[in-house]
Order: C-alpha cells, then sequence, then structure tokens
C-alpha cells in the first residue's frame, strides 16, 4: 500500500514538473516575441521619424514626391525592416497575434507612394521569397 502512495506521488510530481517547464517554455517564448515585436517596432518607428512629414502626406499627387539619396535609404531600411519582421512571423519567432497588432500599419505604410516606387526598385530582390513577395502584392491589391 505504501508502495502504491510513493508511486502515485511521483507521478504526480513528474506531471507538476512536466507542466511548470511547458508553463516556463510557452512564457518565455511569448516574451522573446514581445521582445522581438517591440524592438522592430522601435527600429521602424525611429526610422519613419527620420522621414519628413511630408514623406506620409498623400495630397492626391499621382507620382511620389523626388526623395533624397537619405531619405530612400532610410525608406529602403524600413522595407528591409519589414521583411525581416515577416520571415520571423514565418518562422515562428513572432507569433501571429503580435504581427497582427501592427499589419495594418504595415500595410498602409506600404502602400505610400514613395514606398510603392522603391517597392517596383528592390522587387528583384525579393525573388527568392515568394511568400513575402505575395504577402507584398496582396497587401497592394486590397488597398487599390
Amino acid at each position: 500500500m505504501l508502495e502504491h502512495i510513493i508511486k502515485f506521488m511521483t507521478l504526480v510530481s513528474d506531471i507538476v514538473g512536466v507542466v511548470a517547464i511547458y508553463t516556463a517554455l510557452h512564457t518565455n517564448n511569448r516574451r522573446l516575441g514581445a521582445d522581438i515585436y517591440l524592438r522592430y517596432s522601435d527600429r521602424i518607428s525611429d526610422l519613419r521619424r527620420a522621414l519628413p512629414i511630408t514623406a506620409f502626406v498623400e495630397l492626391g499627387a499621382a507620382e511620389p514626391r523626388q526623395m533624397t539619396s537619405e531619405e530612400r535609404r532610410t525608406v529602403h531600411e524600413i522595407i528591409y525592416s519589414i521583411f525581416e519582421l515577416y520571415e520571423l512571423k514565418l518562422r515562428g519567432f513572432l507569433p501571429p497575434a503580435i504581427w497582427r497588432i501592427r499589419e495594418p500599419d504595415i500595410e498602409r505604410l506600404l502602400s505610400l507612394s514613395m514606398f510603392r516606387a522603391e517597392l517596383k526598385v528592390l522587387q528583384g530582390r525579393f525573388d527568392v521569397h515568394p511568400r513575402f513577395r505575395r504577402w507584398l502584392e496582396q497587401t497592394s491589391q486590397t488597398r487599390t
């Protein structure tokens, strides 16, 4: 009888240990995803602040405004940061729920004429990333 009680206690201890480990890993993964998101979000926000406010105001012009080389570099860095964030999401480092927080803002940003123009310039560079290209195409179709 005592032997059965000890086996039962051992089994319960093992189950509690497994649940504790799973909970710790799950919490750590959520924290890691949130940390990645916050760092990339801060990076994109810092880059956006480097652009003049006129970059974000579409005044009905069909043509994108002329950009300086520094503005063009900043737009490219924003696009590549979005690409990296998207790839992290695809690979499971960024939970979909966290991605959905910022996705509408990212889509709106990429729909601005200056970003659309630079995406055309960078189009060939994303040929080896077909899922990202499809997402960009889908984003541009839903915004037009």
